[in-house]
């Protein structure tokens, strides 16, 4: 990959050194110029195509929607080369080139997306959700970019340069599609690993063709007759890295490598914020000027404020899945845990037991004078009770069965007669709680408890459960030294999630050398 790169990277210094040495008279320098924009884009055409037959799927259909997209391009050059070299036309706009170009970012827009979607590694492709989302994402940047650049450049210069309402749309229209297409790019790239190679030389490609392209627009509309050398450098750069892309091998299909991250990417949440506020803040400024919208920013912003209430509703539409599905795994992994505390005691433990019957029963018959063999046997004996012990401590840990009998309350006082700190104990239930409920308390108390034991250096814990109205509270205050800090896996995060799963909340509050104060509110109504 690094020959067409070198390749690439020599033509495009040596078009623009020459167009820009001024050996060349001007006819002959817009020639060359557009010449080498011609070759670029024709490359890039035949390279998508050509390695389009050589592969399939998502690869094949990229190549092919980008190779359309050029070759849209390559006949708006050729109109535009004529216009300008046999007709003497400077910057030939509104003209059918117009319609060539702007095929570009559309067919370009469905070949990344294409490609994008080619994921190795991570198995099924994203869910359709996640694209819609994406794509609002980058509508609503695209809007708000282009009325803070209508507002402060562009709009005067197409209002003053466009004399016709075609040219009117067409100067609007390339900067639309070259936003447009930017943001996709980029949002594209971070959101997939960096060794998509060919999304990135893809990506870079575009983006110096829209660069270019928008020196072009904002050339056109303020009337200029020609473009400098340096600005088409984009064109041909972008088109040979095109080329290069389509060239690049499809990348290796590798084992999944699943990674946990714990945090939200609040950048990624707060993107399409971000320039929606920036424009709010300029309109506003120009309203307390006197300053009024025209019709273009109107209905630019009614679009991206629309956008905004489509995105937000499927943003709480997802919320309100993820709760419920996280909600769902807790009851599952309760009822698994409760399936193994059942196995164990009711299988392994029942199991041990027998066994140990039986082996008393073999050391009765044992005559008197086998004293080593009655004494090999009351040790096995003693080492299988001392199994069924631990046995049933495991069950205990998995799922208390006491809790399942017999409720929230005589599992709460056996929890504090095992602590190893003191506990005063005030439960003010009456009867059985939702079963959900019962076990997100047991399991607070019980982590609270230990937290206490190991960490706090407490003397005396204070436990406190009751029901009022609808809800149930919890309260777990120590003496100990405080500084309690969810971040550092005491077992608090799971403990919240588990109390926010069934639309709770759970507050820790912990000053150094004041002790800790867990505080639990779990809603009743668990249908």
């Amino acid at each position: 990959m690094s020959a067409p790169l070198a390749v690439a990277a020599v033509s495009v210094t040596a078009v623009v050194g020459l167009d820009s040495s001024g050996l060349l008279s001007p006819w002959w320098s817009l020639f060359v110029d557009d010449a080498a924009q011609f070759c670029a884009a024709l490359a890039a055409t035949l390279a998508c195509w050509i390695t389009a037959a050589r592969h399939s799927g998502a690869q094949r259909r990229w190549r092919l929607w980008m190779g359309a997209g050029t070759c849209g391009w390559l006949f708006g050059q050729f109109v535009w080369s004529w216009c300008q070299l046999f007709r003497d036309v400077g910057l030939p706009s509104p003209s059918l080139a117009d319609v060539g170009y702007l095929t570009l970012p559309v067919f370009a827009l469905v070949a990344i997306i294409a490609l994008a979607a080619d994921r190795p590694g991570q198995g099924a492709p994203r869910r359709r959700t996640e694209w819609l989302v994406m794509v609002l994402d980058g509508l609503i940047v695209v809007g708000a970019l282009f009325v803070l650049t209508w507002a402060t450049t562009l709009g005067p210069v197409v209002r003053a340069g466009a004399a016709t309402p075609l040219a009117y749309l067409i100067a609007i229209a390339y900067p639309v599609t070259d936003l447009l297409l930017a943001v996709i790019i980029i949002l594209l790239v971070a959101a997939v690993s960096t060794d998509r190679l060919q999304l990135i030389v893809l990506g870079a490609g575009l983006l110096c063709l829209t660069v270019s392209d928008s020196v072009f627009a904002f050339r056109v509309a303020a009337g200029a007759q020609s473009m400098p050398p340096l600005a088409n450098a984009g064109f041909i750069a972008g088109h040979a890295l095109v080329a290069v892309a389509a060239l690049t091998p499809a990348p290796t299909r590798e084992t999944p490598r699943w990674a946990v991250r714990p945090h939200a990417r609040w950048g990624h949440l707060l993107l399409p914020y971000v320039p929606v506020a920036g424009t709010g803040v300029l309109l506003i400024v120009q309203l307390v000027r006197g300053i009024p919208m025209d019709d273009v920013e109107i209905v630019v912003v009614t679009v991206v404020i629309s956008l905004l209430i489509i995105r937000q509703a499927i943003t709480l539409v997802q919320s309100a899945g993820l709760v419920a599905s996280r909600a769902r795994l807790v009851l599952a992994t309760d009822q698994t845990r409760r399936q193994l505390e059942r196995d164990l005691h009711d299988g392994v433990q029942q199991r041990l037991i027998s066994l140990g019957l039986d082996i008393r029963r073999a050391e009765a018959n044992v005559p008197p004078e086998l004293t080593q063999l009655r004494q090999q046997l009351s040790a096995v004996v003693a080492g299988l009770s001392g199994t069924v012990n631990d046995v049933r401590e495991l069950s205990r840990g998995v799922h208390p069965a006491i809790l399942t009998e017999g409720g929230l309350r005589p599992a709460l006082r056996t929890l504090a007669r095992r602590s190893a700190v003191p506990v005063d104990l005030d439960v003010r239930v009456d009867g059985r709680q939702p079963e959900p409920v019962e076990v997100a308390a047991y399991y607070v108390v019980a982590e609270a408890l230990t937290n206490a034991t190991k960490y706090a250096q407490a003397t005396l814990v204070h436990v406190c459960v009751q029901v009022r109205g609808r809800n149930l509270y919890l309260t777990v205050r120590d003496d100990g030294i405080g500084g309690a800090d969810p971040e550092r896996g005491t077992g608090l995060i799971g403990l919240s999630d588990r109390v926010e799963a069934l639309g709770g909340t759970l507050t820790v509050e912990s000053p150094a050398g004041q002790g800790t104060r867990l505080e639990a509110e779990i809603p009743l109504d668990q249908r």
